[in-house]
């Protein structure tokens, strides 16, 4: 078995992908929408983040069934070298560094954690493949002699970890999970209280929140065949508590894959208040008895958003919507649910005033913000932003002489420097015409400046002159970056050299990210 140094200059800043740890490759989380409770590989998926039950992201004395293994393996080929065919002959079979403490285990183990439509309950279904492996202490018909003493997880005396029961491997599980209507061990099955093991899941008779949009989007299947499936987004306010109760089930899924996740209380009001923007699928069920068609619902994702006043933020005091925790299950990711909610949160911004404000305060929503976003949020909110900022150029095409930080742009041409100055207002105006942050701003004029040396170069054979613009560009993007990063600047130990070449790092970043928003959008 090999193992990789995940904390060289080729990993250490990449994001985790689901499968790659040797934790992540034991659990599988799979959404039921069928009677018969087995769902297809389509709608099965590995976790991202295991470290908030696993530190280590390895289970004690435990690794995955071989097949997931060796899907992991090819995970992390990916992940590190971009393809398996990438990999030199001297990294085949490399595995992520969490599989270095059960280097030499026997003992496999499966927990297949099944989820309701609705993601509000759950049934885990664990199998093992070791006759030695230590039992459940639940109640089954099975002999007691088959079952083995449970042991603790504590550090043995040699330095080296005991293998975990499996009622500890679920109970670690468990924090990251909605209430469990069942478990089911090595095919010996127990109902918890309150639940029937052989209970079928139910869906969501009604959207919970108010429906704001509705719409219709491709899903892929496991024989590469298309459908057609139908998705509502809802409004729904954290101070209602059936809304409360429904969140509290479902909001510890996010810890798989979230790094930062932590379940909140959205029916806390101290300091604000709290909406959450859901997504759900909206399934035909044709099993009335009068032949009539109704619908039921599962959930797809969900954004909650944490509402605070800013009686001192200028140019104008208001309400600050922060998107803290946004999550698109695996099955539906990368079919553009993420951006429809995000792009719901700024419609609900702007229709705030009119439509949901309390007629007591009359305070409108002046900016929308992300806590702590990921690498992937940020490339989202980038998209979605720049989308806006364009629309709103071309519908204020015949009126920009009013807004000096979008006038300067059709005022100066490409190949002077007075175009990469900063925008004149510092970006007032246009962050309270999108709503977003003066920071974000910057950002949009960064792409849009990008955007339009790209089209210019298309068109022009002086090389000497394209030098001059493309250096432009960077020194603009390096003094931005130089300002808005001064701490790390500072705390380089290697001065001014140190500090160039980190510099030059976020450029290339930066500039990459650019390029990837603006070529998505082609």
């Amino acid at each position: 078995l090999k193992m990789s140094n995940d904390n060289d200059e080729n990993c250490k800043d990449k994001e985790p992908v689901a499968g790659l740890s040797a934790a992540s490759s034991c659990i599988r989380l799979s959404i039921c929408l069928d009677d018969d409770g087995k769902p297809p590989p389509s709608r099965q998926f590995s976790p991202v983040y295991t470290h908030q039950c696993f530190p280590d992201e390895f289970i004690s004395g435990w690794r995955p069934m071989s097949s997931a293994e060796q899907l992991s393996q090819q995970v992390y080929q990916r992940w590190r070298y971009g393809s398996v065919g990438e990999a030199s002959a001297s990294t085949i079979g490399e595995k992520h560094s969490s599989y270095r403490k059960i280097d030499g285990e026997e003992n496999q183990i499966d927990a297949n954690v099944l989820l309701s439509p609705a993601c509000d309950t759950c049934k885990i279904d664990v199998t093992t493949t070791s006759s030695s492996s230590p039992m459940s202490n639940i109640n089954t018909d099975e002999p007691a002699t088959k079952k083995a003493k449970i042991v603790t997880f504590e550090e043995a005396d040699d330095g080296s970890t005991q293998q975990l029961s499996i009622d500890d491997v679920i109970k670690k599980i468990q924090s990251s999970l909605p209430p469990i209507a069942s478990v089911t061990i090595n095919g010996s099955s127990t109902a918890t209280e309150g639940a029937k093991s052989d209970d079928k899941f139910k869906y969501l008779s009604h959207p919970v929140g108010v429906v704001v949009k509705s719409y219709r989007r491709k899903i892929k299947n496991d024989n590469d065949t298309v459908e057609k499936g139908d998705f509502v987004i809802t409004l729904a306010k954290g101070s209602d508590p059936s809304v409360a109760s429904y969140h509290n089930a479902i909001q510890p899924l996010a810890r798989w894959f979230i790094e930062t996740a932590d379940d909140v209380d959205i029916s806390d009001e101290d300091g604000g208040f709290w909406t959450v923007l859901y997504l759900f699928r909206k399934h035909e069920d044709k099993s009335s008895d009068d032949g009539t068609s109704t619908f039921r619902y599962s959930l797809a994702g969900y954004i909650t958003l944490f509402h605070f006043h800013t009686p001192f933020r200028k140019p104008k005091s208001g309400i600050i919507v922060r998107v803290c925790q946004a999550l698109i299950l695996p099955t539906y990711q990368r079919a553009g649910h993420g951006s429809d909610l995000l792009l719901s949160v700024h419609e609900y911004a702007a229709r705030y005033l009119n439509d949901y404000a309390s007629t007591s305060t009359g305070m409108d929503i002046v900016e929308v913000n992300v806590e702590d976003p990921a690498p992937g949020f940020v490339a989202l909110r980038d998209s979605v932003d720049y989308k806006r900022f364009v629309l709103l150029l071309e519908s204020m095409r015949d009126t920009i002489d009013k807004l000096p930080d979008l006038k300067y742009l059709q005022k100066y041409p490409v190949t002077s420097k007075e175009y990469f100055q900063p925008a004149p207002d510092g970006g007032l105006s246009l962050a309270s015409l999108l709503k977003i942050t003066k920071r974000q701003t910057e950002v949009m004029h960064e792409i849009y400046k990008l955007a339009a040396v790209v089209k210019w170069k298309h068109g022009s054979k002086d090389n000497a002159q394209i030098q001059q613009v493309e250096t432009n560009y960077r020194l603009m993007i390096k003094k931005s970056l130089k300002s808005h990063r001064t701490e790390e600047l500072g705390a380089c130990e290697g001065g001014k050299e140190e500090q160039k070449a980190l510099l030059a790092k976020w450029f290339d970043q930066t500039h990459s990210h650019y390029r990837k928003l603006l070529l998505g959008l082609v």
